[in-house]
């Protein structure tokens, strides 16, 4: 069955609008509370979270019986839904309280922001490093086709099995995780100059021996553009950025970072152009919001945390 209605409140469903009246962001919630699911997302909508469905597995059941659901699941993120047999039905709205059951899906509240006027601030770090590309993030899948007019081959080979370094929980185990982590595709630039795109510099304890690996396989220069800004401020919203004195852009090195770090020249992108770049062909949340009759509007008025880039926090500090 297929529901997407708003239900009465129940006493439980009251209990979980004051905590996030308490508790303004940043959280994504699942709980099961007598046989029911509640999904819950913070009235920022900081952190993602997203609806699926599962349909039959065989192709020809699926053609069938395309109308029903076999049941409902809940993650972080869609590119989890394919590997369960299931696929992506919509997003939890910033402040909204879903509630699953034999009924199917059924918006109990939408709880509105700790000042009404403030925009949505889902967390544009999201976009830069954690997000797989075949993600779907406000109703906009992520991977974007490359345009540009340098040719694009690769130039390292990626150990998958090694988990990524920037969660390691010290320096060192950081550092030794790098070493190996990559291998070189040498035939592809000996003796060329290479721009290499990365997501991000947190720490600099990545890029720097990538690039020695680069020049030491025969790169005659090695440049770096970043897709995002310099990452100045902690994140208090979840992300392990502890302390500023961490971050490379804080540092003395980072006034001659290409020096740093051993490349040719490093340029960011700004924060004007990752935010144009995140929010170009997003749609808004108007259809969705539509379908829930009779729950508090959100304002239409949308946005991205961009705290750990400007350290504009989208609610008060509290210490």
């Amino acid at each position: 069955m297929l529901t997407n209605v708003t239900a009465p409140l129940t006493l439980f469903s009251y209990r979980i609008r004051n905590l996030m009246n308490e508790t303004p962001t940043s959280y994504s919630l699942l709980i099961m509370h007598n046989g029911d699911i509640y999904a819950v997302r913070d009235p920022y909508g900081n952190r993602p979270l997203c609806i699926g469905r599962l349909i039959p597995v065989t192709r020809e059941d699926r053609e069938k019986k395309r109308s029903e659901t076999e049941g409902w699941v809940v993650s972080s993120e869609s590119c989890s839904f394919l590997s369960i047999g299931a696929e992506y039905y919509r997003e939890v709205l910033p402040g909204e309280i879903v509630k699953i059951s034999r009924a199917g899906v059924q918006t109990l509240d939408v709880v509105p922001r700790y000042r009404e006027r403030d925009p949505s601030a889902f967390c544009i770090f999201e976009y830069v490093y954690f997000a797989r590309p075949d993600s779907i993030f406000e109703a906009n899948i992520l991977l974007a086709p490359l345009q540009c007019g340098i040719q694009y081959v690769e130039v390292l080979c990626k150990n998958r099995y090694v988990g990524r370094t920037f969660i390691q929980p010290n320096m060192r185990l950081r550092q030794l995780g790098v070493a190996k982590k990559f291998g070189v595709l040498t035939d592809n630039f000996v003796g060329k100059r290479i721009v290499l795109i990365d997501d991000s510099i947190v720490r600099g304890n990545t890029i720097s021996p990538i690039i020695k690996l680069l020049k030491d396989s025969g790169a005659k220069e090695v440049h770096i553009r970043v897709a995002s800004p310099p990452i100045r401020h902690p994140c208090y919203m979840g992300i392990n950025i502890p302390t500023k004195e961490e971050l490379i852009a804080n540092r003395p090195e980072f006034k001659d970072l290409a020096g740093y770090i051993g490349a040719n020249s490093v340029v960011y992108l700004s924060v004007d152009g990752l935010t144009s770049a995140v929010r170009e062909g997003i749609k808004h949340f108007k259809d969705q919001q539509n379908e829930l009759n009779g729950t508090t509007a959100l304002p239409s008025s949308h946005s991205h945390c961009t705290a750990c880039l400007t350290g504009d926090y989208p609610v008060e500090l509290e210490w």
